[in-house]
């Protein structure tokens, strides 16, 4: 019932952001894979693979510590340098989603 009227509420008082979905339940959101060099937490950018990239409040960073556990990362500077990456970005260079860590292979169809 709590779900029936959070979901109602927003669908009558504007967009609501859902949780993001799993990086291993869906690998197909991660479409690119790179190396981060450089993260600037002033401007919201970080290097992957020689090309810069533009995080911003909506984008969404998952970290695998190697040992199976994955943890919601808050800002890119959560993201050390020189680590594997897959993620999505967008034509205007804009990260949506980034996954820290060597777990997810790209799709590809």
């Amino acid at each position: 019932m709590k779900a029936l009227i959070a979901g109602l509420m927003c669908v009558a008082g504007g967009a609501c952001a859902a949780e993001p979905l799993s990086p291993i339940a869906n690998p197909s959101l991660y479409e690119s894979r790179g190396t981060v060099g450089a993260v600037d937490s002033a401007s919201g950018t970080l290097m992957i693979g020689g090309k810069r990239y533009k995080a911003n409040a909506n984008t969404v960073i998952f970290i695998d510590d190697g040992r199976g556990n994955v943890r919601k990362g808050l800002k890119v500077t959560d993201i050390p340098p020189n680590v594997p990456v897959s993620f999505s970005a967008g034509e205007d260079g804009q990260v949506t989603q980034i996954y820290v860590g060597s777990g997810i292979q790209p799709y590809r169809p």
